[in-house]
């Protein structure tokens, strides 16, 4: 081992061959999730353009979720049941497939009628694909976790699923913008996917976890669903998930300048937004596994997603927003940015700790389930108030759900806070029941 690796393993506290596995499961993610939303870009700019449409366009992006909610719990059940590798490759695979068959769906061949059935079952393997990435990924990073890094190891993966969210959605606007024809992104975008399925492959080895044989799917979603420190999670997660659904959905409505807007002003948000994040996304993680505390850290992430909200609502008006305003309280932005990266990371590795081992992979169905849920409420919501509202939409949904979501954190019990011990026990504390 080198010096890297020896620092890296000592100061996330891992388990020799726990660093390797783990940065090769990062990098795969990464990559999917990166051409995935490339594709996702090139959806949202053919399907439903026009803001009229609004609510149709926010019904068809969520039947996306709603396939990936009703299938997570069984691909969570099996990671228990059969392991986690097995379910991860099927998900790499499934969504490569949906990528590639988004390009005839556009297509001229394919009538205009029928176009938006056919996005919508290509939608739906798309969510079946999300469905079974992350019940196999987060219970992977869950089998590496103990409570002297958990919060660290799952900012990681917020990391590179908010990179590659950024990066491939990013980059499939910013192509469309440049004319870059929507076949050519999607096929790109089949080819990152395809290359995943490669990795994940032959670089990420199972972990080991506790087989359930004798539990069926059905018994152990009422186990997971049975814990009461799980059911106190819904109305902190699905609200920030609904206001996240809805500004993947309608980025071009928010950020819509008729085209007039110079690259240098969307560059400058973007920069103040991600960068900020993503680092605090590490940093943030670190200081909740230090402190065994999690609730002041969502707490925190969540006032600063309100005053994003409030920030870039006012910015926003029926003709686009006003980037020239946004430009000018970037130090603002970046500071409410780095604010509103220590929830998720801290709500996560909550999860984590109130895990029950043998059924880790059901857990993180349901948490899957939960995020599906937000997926489907903001868009079809948020889609029914931009054509009832126009501009405010934002506004009203963003104050809302953040408040919503900020009493729940009341509500739940802070798990971490415990002494620490010399070889901490990887199951976590007991389950909450």
């Amino acid at each position: 081992m080198g010096p890297l690796t020896r620092f890296l393993m000592k100061t996330f506290h891992l388990e020799p061959g726990d660093l390797s596995n783990l940065t090769s499961l990062y990098f795969a993610t990464f990559v999917m999730r990166a051409a995935a939303f490339a594709g996702v870009a090139v959806m949202q700019h053919v399907m439903y353009p026009d803001p009229k449409d609004a609510f149709w366009k926010g019904l068809l992006f969520a039947v996306y979720p709603l396939a990936e909610i009703t299938t997570v719990g069984y691909f969570g059940a099996l990671c228990d049941r059969m392991g986690r590798k097995r379910i991860l490759v099927l998900a790499h695979l499934i969504t490569a497939a949906a990528v590639f068959l988004f390009i005839p769906s556009i297509g001229p061949p394919t009538p205009d009628v029928l176009r938006p059935y056919l996005v919508a079952v290509f939608f739906a393997m798309f969510g079946i694909g999300a469905a079974a990435k992350v019940a196999s990924t987060l219970a992977m990073v869950n089998d590496h976790a103990n409570v002297e890094n958990r919060a660290q190891l799952f900012a990681f993966f917020d990391l590179v699923t908010f990179g590659g969210l950024v990066g491939g959605f990013g980059a499939g606007f910013l192509a469309l913008k440049a004319s870059v024809a929507e076949a050519v992104v999607l096929a790109a975008g089949g080819l990152g996917v395809a290359a995943s399925v490669v990795i994940v492959q032959f670089l990420v080895r199972e972990t080991e976890f506790m087989p359930e044989p004798q539990r069926g799917t059905i018994e152990l979603l009422r186990t997971v669903l049975g814990n009461r420190d799980i059911r106190r999670l819904l109305p902190v997660y699905v609200p920030v998930v609904a206001l996240y659904g809805y500004v993947l959905s309608f980025t071009d409505h928010l950020i819509g300048t008729g085209g007039t807007a110079p690259l240098s002003s969307l560059l400058i948000i973007v920069a103040s937004l991600g960068l900020p994040l993503g680092g605090s996304l590490a940093f943030s993680g670190r200081l909740s596994d230090r402190a065994r505390l999690r609730r002041p850290f969502m707490a925190l992430g969540l006032a600063c997603f309100g005053g994003l909200s409030i920030l870039f609502a006012a910015a926003t008006a029926p003709s686009g927003s006003n980037l020239g305003l946004l430009v000018s309280e970037w130090p603002l932005i970046a500071i409410l940015a780095a604010g509103a990266g220590t929830f998720p990371p801290a709500a996560l590795a909550y999860l984590g700790d109130i895990v029950e081992r043998a059924v880790s992979g059901t857990t993180f169905g349901i948490y899957s389930i939960i995020f599906g849920s937000g997926l489907i409420i903001g868009p079809i919501l948020g889609g029914a108030l931009t054509e009832a509202v126009g501009s405010l939409a934002f506004a009203v949904l963003a104050l809302s759900f953040i408040g919503i979501s900020g009493a729940g954190v009341a509500f739940i019990r802070e798990p971490a806070k415990e002494p620490r011990r010399a070889s901490p026990d990887p199951a976590g504390p007991p389950d909450g029941k």
